[in-house]
């Protein structure tokens, strides 16, 4: 088996297989053959930068040429998180079919550690923009509930995550972020039968912290539905605050990128529900003033003020011009006004009251 780690190092990823750590945080490769380290570097030694924890692209490279060994003859790749950083990460989960209903079982879920009681007023701010007091639920191995919780005998199933139970009381500090005020919490028990990918998640997190449960919330933001394809799942990792999307076997995380690499996509109003609007109305002063404004069509009461240079733009957009181009053919030329601009817009794309695609 070729295990290829990346990163600060690599933890325990298979049985009788251990990786190496470098020093601190610097970001390395290693390449393992049947247990054994067969190769190591670090990033520094390459681009002679010191303690960089960059992605080790030179040494990603390196290591694969000069063992022959193309990405593809990988078995696996396991990416080094440090511990103490472990704990605040949010992370989405995407995998095999849909999910359709009020719950996110395991296949369209967002995750995070269930324990710091901080992970529920993070998630809440960066995600849900929802009021603070509701709760998430903990997904936990099916074989291990009644350790955390008080279930009755003899019935360790609860697959659907509609049943509330108490948290055993000496467990309930140790899953602040899943335990409600009053001690309980909404459970879903997780079987290899019924999940195995995600059921396999949960015993590599055990094996990494010793708690066999995660919080799991669906995955969406507050204005829509659990995503279904690949596209949603893209479109709210980038419209929201999420450290990391999982889709399939690919770990994605953002590029720190400038506002202006935002300008090559091209911008659309989503039909037919969504409608732009131009009144008259009274000023603080009685006088009419234009007012712009972008509606829907299932809520009559729905209107969202916008300003007069983003109506302009979106009046013209027609899904195959970039918003660069718009900018241009508005005569928009100074670049701190069409950053504000762009600002509005990417607020409206996280509202999904418009569509920005590549």
């Amino acid at each position: 088996m070729l295990v290829l780690g990346i990163s600060g190092g690599l933890e325990l990823v298979h049985e009788n297989i251990y990786g190496f750590e470098t020093s601190g945080h610097d970001s390395a490769c290693v390449l393992i053959k049947d247990g054994k380290v067969v190769f190591a570097i670090e990033e520094e030694r390459l681009n002679r930068i010191k303690h960089t924890n960059k992605f080790p692209t030179q040494s990603l490279h390196f290591c694969l040429k000069k063992h022959g060994i193309k990405l593809q003859d990988i078995d696996l790749i396991a990416y080094y998180f440090a511990k103490h950083n472990f704990d605040l990460l949010v992370v989405a989960w995407v995998q095999g079919r849909s999910e359709f209903g009020p719950r996110a079982l395991g296949n369209r879920s967002i995750l995070a550690d269930p324990r710091p009681e901080e992970n529920k007023e993070r998630i809440n701010k960066m995600i849900k923009k929802r009021e603070g007091y509701r709760p998430f639920a903990p997904s936990v191995l099916e074989e291990e509930v009644d350790e955390f919780f008080e279930v009755p005998p003899h019935q360790k199933q609860f697959p659907f995550m509609v049943f509330v139970v108490n948290v055993r009381e000496e467990k309930r500090k140790l899953l602040g972020a899943v335990t409600h005020i009053d001690g309980t919490a909404r459970i879903q028990t997780v079987s290899r039968e019924t999940n195995e990918k995600y059921y396999d998640l949960i015993q590599s997190f055990k094996k990494f912290v010793g708690v066999p449960v995660l919080l799991n919330t669906s995955f969406n933001n507050n204005v829509e539905p659990i995503v279904d394809s690949v596209q949603d799942a893209v479109v709210c990792f980038l419209t929201t605050e999420l450290d990391y999307l999982v889709v399939g076997e690919y770990l994605v995380k953002k590029k720190e990128v400038s506002w202006k690499n935002y300008l090559s996509l091209k911008i659309s109003l989503p039909p037919p529900h969504i409608s732009l609007h131009q009144v008259k109305k009274l000023d603080s002063d009685r006088k009419f003033n234009n007012f712009f404004c972008i509606g829907n069509s299932y809520d009559r009461n729905f209107q969202l003020g916008i300003s007069s240079k983003v109506f302009r733009i979106l009046m013209l957009a027609n899904s195959e011009k970039t918003v660069e181009s718009l900018l241009q053919e508005d005569g928009e030329t100074d670049e701190r006004k069409a950053q504000g601009i762009l600002e509005e817009i990417m607020e409206l794309w996280s509202q999904r009251l418009i569509l920005l695609c590549p």
